[in-house]
């Protein structure tokens, strides 16, 4: 067990600027992405119609 924790701290010790920066980008990919929205199919025709500019995005992982 000794063993493990001296090792990982050694990794830690060695990797700590590729540990930041991964733990950067994942904390911006958190912050920064667009969360879905599930909207009926009313509520969306109404966004639709609302008079105002409006973005539709598809995606079909087929």
């Amino acid at each position: 067990m000794n063993t493990l924790l001296t090792a990982l701290a050694s990794l830690l010790r060695q990797n700590w600027a590729l540990l930041l920066v991964l733990g950067l980008l994942a904390a911006a990919w958190l912050l920064l992405r667009t969360p879905a929205d599930n909207l009926s199919l009313e509520a969306f025709q109404a966004e639709v119609r609302s008079g105002q500019p409006v973005v539709v995005e598809v995606f079909s992982n087929t």
